[in-house]
């Protein structure tokens, strides 16, 4: 990684090339100079030349000052074989093209970066926002800076008919080495992972951290055979690390989509890369999928959306609407008995309204989903909504019990995020009373006796402190009403 300075502050830029690289330039503009100025005393990379016709050219007096040999013809290129990477900043699509069907005549695989690449370059190095574009943790491109790059690499495709691939990637059970060997172990793990990915690719992809233990590459110029021959390659070197840090096993689930064969915008690759990782996770992970022609995903939701499809299926069926909304409420009532803060009770709210909304009359391949699947599905449609993302362990989580014989994943006591044990003990709060008009507090307090019979569902101690809190309010009290 290389460092060097922001406003006398050292920082990282982005892992962008490889250790011990041998570049030569082509276009001696402003991206040429902001680049030769951000790699300036990295002994870990090489400038073998520079070629550009105009004399005139921004790069070239601190090209001379740094002695990078300066060409008119790029050509010149072809009899340097030491040469790894040619970096084309001028643009010119033709002259990249001219260049690759060159260096394929002298069998040579010297790899091209351009288009794309240099703009990318620009907009990271040139403009010195670099810090802005990258996850401080693995020294990857962040979310942010992946979708820029993905609508980069789209409109490269739409213009030139360029496929590119795109793959997700998800650390199998990785909160289980969280909860079994710490944060800190757990974020040495993370960044050994991204490593593993990074140097899997080519100096031309793309790696991000999506957040998390989810990580994604931008594959330019890559059909579907070469996004898994990839994903394969990336899939086995994590799966080598986790001897060597102690937390074996240690593997991903990968998803695959290739444009334009599985979508042409952005929400559409994610959708279905997104979707065939969660398929490959559920298959027993540690594999690469890719989803099949005509099999599709759900759709992503806005905030809109999920509100609105609640309110529909409940004009269809009115316990439906009403339990979304008792369970909001009971989960806000819940939130506050526990001393949650103000943060943490708006998202109960909306969590307790969105909790099933994975229950859409969503249908995928053969047959509907299985009831226990809705857990996933709601998560799932929530998980790319940036202002939703904090009710996702709620959602995802909401049928999981104290004792462990809940699901999606058999988790149990403290593992349970408390949020996801509030939306719980809500919902059997409402289907206990569910066919009472109105409850007031001694309504609740006789449910909560009936939850306690369902030994090991709910955590004890939070009954016993909305029970409290209950008591210390009128018995009379009016809390809802239909």
């Amino acid at each position: 990684m290389k460092k060097g300075k922001e406003n006398g502050v050292k920082v990282e830029v982005p892992r962008i090339f490889p250790k011990g690289l041998k570049i030569f330039i082509i276009g001696g503009g402003r991206a040429c100079k902001a680049l030769l100025e951000t790699i300036m005393g990295d002994a870990s990379m090489e400038v073998l030349g520079l070629a550009e016709i105009n004399p005139e050219a921004e790069a070239l007096p601190l090209a001379r000052q740094l002695g990078i040999p300066i060409f008119e013809d790029y050509r010149v290129v072809l009899d340097m074989p030491q040469v790894d990477l040619i970096l084309n900043l001028t643009g010119d699509k033709a002259l990249e093209k001219e260049l690759r069907d060159l260096l394929k005549k002298r069998g040579r695989q010297t790899e091209i970066l351009g288009g794309l690449g240099g703009r990318l370059l620009w907009g990271v190095l040139g403009r010195k926002d670099y810090l802005a574009w990258t996850d401080p943790l693995t020294g990857l491109f962040n979310v942010a800076y992946f979708y820029r790059a993905l609508e980069e690499e789209i409109e490269r495709g739409m213009r030139y008919g360029s496929p590119f691939a795109l793959l997700f990637m998800d650390a199998d059970n990785f909160k289980d080495i969280n909860d079994r060997l710490g944060h800190l172990q757990g974020d040495r793990v993370l960044k050994a992972i991204g490593d593993a990915v990074a140097s899997s690719l080519r100096s031309a992809d793309i790696a991000a951290r999506y957040g998390g233990d989810e990580f994604t590459a931008i594959l330019p110029e890559t059909q579907v055979e070469g996004a898994v021959k990839v994903a394969e390659r990336v899939r086995k070197k994590v799966e080598g690390l986790g001897d060597s840090l102690g937390v074996s096993p240690l593997s991903l689930s990968i998803g695959v989509a290739v444009f334009p064969l599985d979508g042409v915008t952005s929400e559409e690759l994610v959708r279905r890369a997104d979707w065939a990782m969660y398929q490959a996770k559920k298959m027993g992970g540690n594999r690469v999928f890719r989803l099949g022609v005509g099999k599709e995903p759900p759709a992503f939701f806005r905030v809109e959306d999920a509100l609105s499809l609640v309110s529909q299926k409940g004009e269809k069926d009115k316990f439906h609407r009403s339990h979304s909304e008792v369970v909001s409420k009971f989960s806000v009532e819940i939130g506050k008995a526990l001393g949650l803060n103000r943060a943490m009770v708006r998202l109960l709210r909306v969590a307790g309204a969105l909790h099933d909304i994975g229950k859409a009359e969503v249908s995928f391949g053969e047959g509907a989903w299985n009831y226990k699947e809705h857990p996933l599905i709601g998560a799932y449609m929530l998980r790319h909504v940036p202002y939703l993302r904090g009710i996702v362990p709620m959602v995802l989580y909401h049928h999981e019990r104290y004792d462990g014989k809940g699901f999606p994943k058999g988790l149990m006591g403290k593992q349970i995020p408390q949020g996801a044990q509030v939306v719980l003990l809500a919902d059997k709060l409402h289907h206990i009373l569910e066919h009472e008009p109105q409850w007031r507090v001694g309504d609740l307090l006789k449910a909560l006796g009936e939850v306690e019979k369902d030994v090991g569902a709910v955590d004890p101690q939070m009954i016993e402190a909305f029970r409290e809190a209950l008591k210390s309010r009128p018995q009379d009290q009016l809390l809802l009403a239909f």
